[in-house]
């Protein structure tokens, strides 16, 4: 090996490309290949550990056959964070213009397809590896009439294995899943897959339909919209937090719970729901913060059962503000701003009654957070820095967060849901027309009638608390026991009537029960011991008589042969 070598580093999750490219770039006495790896994370560890490439040669289709793995361009992201002299070529069979101009402005400097000339792609490297930019032009024409019409027809398609994936990545979640039903769902994650990538091929994307080369420049380009963002810009970075460790601990995994969009596995529909991912988390992200700052305006000797209405309010107050300038996308007036402050301070009540009253034990959440003194759990409290609490505390700071980014979206779905800035820059994109949105409000304001009039009361008689959390990339349910006497005692209406019904039911259902049971009982013995042996007498005497029958014939045959 000479000083003038240029050492390359492969990563590809194809171990037939890899062994043909290095057999490839063997030729070459400048070229040498000093590292291999086929996932983001062996990558990332490799040059942890003191791998120094002239040169890293990336396929932008990693992690495309595995949901919730770090993509190509997810990769490029943390590479450009952490080694920001390492230049990047792209070595790729996708040549989608969005992903090739996203991985171009993450600052990838070269890019080839796979099926380059030999001489062409070393010529390239040797360009990238000296500081050039490289980059391959791609021949893109105007989408004709058939292209436009297979993509429309493949985008149900496209949406339907969207929504199947969604529900195979809940059940592959699930722990108690079984060795065969594990093997049986990810079998099926593989066939779809499949035809998503036939679909793909078959009928495009529009997004993917491009109408010149000129999007492939740098000040028309965009990220796509699948993208994770690593690097979150200000107002998704955490808000400092300072003397309490314990806390911020908890934010900081909090912080990381949001790294991903999540899918509603709850059997009701949510507010955020009608989210794009990325505006989802960018919701999110400002709740904590804002949750954040507020806890560092407050006093610690603080008494906080007066306050914690309030606080609340405010965060909901400043978060609704905040979510819907910033995506307003132009300039507002302080008297705008105020206007909007004034219809909240008018809806407020209708929020508190559907939203606010379901966010539980936030006295406590905001007292361990600020003090951080021991919790009580099921009537034993825990130390602070125990794994109980801690656990605890995240799950209520979770449902708080996504409860508040519910009460944000409630203004915007209840006053603002025509504007058609937002149905581009917040909806996704199926409900973008006016029938599925007031199908969506629809669904949410029966949800609302439901809470009222028999889930809540039903957890009030349980004695619990129902908690929206976070796990898996999904939005999932929780319930934690908690001793509610006083608001059984306070139901009046339909909601107490719902008890009643429950108890009734909890009185009649083991009677019930036992009656069916013997009565199933009496119907068995009366089928198998009456009719059944009535029937098999019957049937052993028509037997019998079938033979008593066949015999006397016979007997008769031969007296009539004898006479004969």
């Amino acid at each position: 090996m000479t000083n003038d070598q240029i050492k390359l580093f492969i990563v590809d999750d194809d171990p037939i490309f890899r062994l043909g490219l290095c057999t490839a770039l063997a030729s070459f006495p400048d070229l040498q290949v000093i590292a291999q790896a086929d996932t983001p994370a062996d990558t990332l560890q490799q040059l942890a550990e003191g791998i120094t490439p002239d040169l890293l040669i990336l396929e932008l289709g990693l992690g495309r056959f595995s949901s919730g793995k770090v993509s190509g361009l997810q990769l490029c992201q943390k590479l450009r964070q952490k080694y920001p002299n390492l230049p990047l070529f792209v070595l790729t069979a996708y040549s989608e213009p969005k992903q090739l101009a996203t991985a171009r402005e993450l600052g990838v400097k070269g890019y080839c397809p796979k099926g380059t000339a030999t001489e062409v792609l070393v010529a390239a490297l040797r360009l990238v590896a000296d500081g050039e930019t490289y980059w391959q032009s791609l021949s893109i024409s105007r989408p004709n009439f058939w292209q436009t019409t297979l993509s429309r027809v493949g985008q149900s398609g496209r949406r339907q294995i969207k929504a199947e994936l969604r529900d195979i990545e809940y059940y592959l979640a699930r722990e108690e899943l079984s060795l065969l039903d594990q093997l049986f769902w990810s079998g099926r994650k593989r066939e779809l897959l499949a035809a998503r990538w036939l679909v793909n091929r078959l009928a495009p994307s529009q997004d993917y339909l491009m109408s010149d080369d000129s999007y492939l420049s740098e000040s028309e380009t965009e990220p796509t919209a699948e993208l994770t963002p690593l690097f979150l810009p200000p107002q998704r970075a955490i808000a400092p937090i300072s003397s309490r460790p314990i806390a911020s601990q908890i934010f900081q995994r909090v912080f990381a719970s949001i790294g991903s969009e999540f899918v509603n596995r709850t059997d009701i529909p949510l507010e955020i729901d009608i989210l794009q991912g990325q505006k989802q988390q960018e919701l999110l992200y400002l709740v904590l913060n804002l949750v954040i700052k507020s806890l560092d305006q407050l006093n610690v000797q603080e008494d906080l059962t007066t306050k914690i209405d309030r606080i609340i309010r405010a965060i909901w107050e400043q978060a609704t503000v905040d979510f819907f300038f910033n995506n307003l996308e132009r300039t507002t007036t302080v008297a705008e701003e105020e206007e909007l402050r004034q219809l909240l301070r008018q809806e407020v009540a209708t929020i508190e009654e559907n939203i606010f009253n379901r966010i539980y034990l936030a006295i406590d959440l905001f007292t361990y957070l600020l003090r951080e003194q021991p919790l009580v759990i099921d009537n034993v409290p825990y130390r602070p820095e125990s794994p109980e609490s801690m656990a605890r505390v995240e799950m209520l700071l979770q449902n708080l967060i996504t409860q508040i980014s519910n009460g944000v979206m409630q203004i915007i779905l209840n006053n603002f849901y025509d504007l058609e800035i937002f149905k581009y820059n917040l909806y996704q994109p199926e409900f973008r027309t006016s029938r599925e949105i007031a199908r969506f409000r629809n669904s949410l304001s029966w949800q609302y009638r439901q809470e009222k009039y028999w889930e809540n009361p039903k957890n009030i008689f349980t004695s619990r608390y129902r908690l929206f959390i976070w796990s898996h990339n999904s939005i999932q349910f929780s319930f934690i026991y908690a001793p509610r006497t006083e608001e059984l005692e306070r139901l009046q209406g339909l909601p107490w009537l719902t008890t009643i019904a429950l108890e009734v039911r909890d009185a009649v259902a083991p009677l019930l029960r036992s009656v069916l049971a013997s009565v199933g009982n009496a119907l068995i013995y009366f089928l198998t011991q009456v009719i059944g042996r009535g029937i098999g007498l019957i049937g052993k005497g028509i037997i019998q008589g079938v033979g008593s029958t066949i015999n006397e014939t016979r007997y008769g045959n031969k007296r009539q042969e004898k006479r004969n």
